[in-house]
C-alpha cells in the first residue's frame, strides 16, 4: 500500500495560515464523514486523508481568507 505525502510548505504558498490548515482539513473530513462526496481516492481512504489531498490538489479553498488573519500573532 502507498503512502499520502503531504507537502506541508505546498499548503502553506495556498493557505499562508499554518493554523488554518488543520482547520480546513477537519472540517472537511467532518462533512465527507458525515455527507459530501469525496473529490478524490486516497491509498487508506481515510477522510482526513482525502481532505488533505483535495486541499493539496486545489479542489478545496478558504471562501472567507479575511477571517484568517484573526490566526496572525500580533507581535510588536
Amino acid at each position: 500500500m502507498s503512502r499520502l505525502v503531504i507537502q506541508y510548505d505546498k499548503l502553506l504558498e495556498k493557505i499562508p495560515y499554518k493554523y488554518a490548515i488543520p482547520i480546513v482539513v477537519a472540517k472537511r473530513a467532518e462533512a465527507i464523514n458525515d455527507f459530501a462526496k469525496p473529490f478524490v481516492t486516497t491509498p487508506d481512504n481515510y477522510s482526513v486523508s482525502i481532505a488533505f489531498k483535495e486541499l493539496q490538489e486545489g479542489y478545496i479553498r478558504i471562501k472567507n481568507e479575511d477571517v484568517l488573519k484573526i490566526l496572525l500573532p500580533d507581535v510588536k
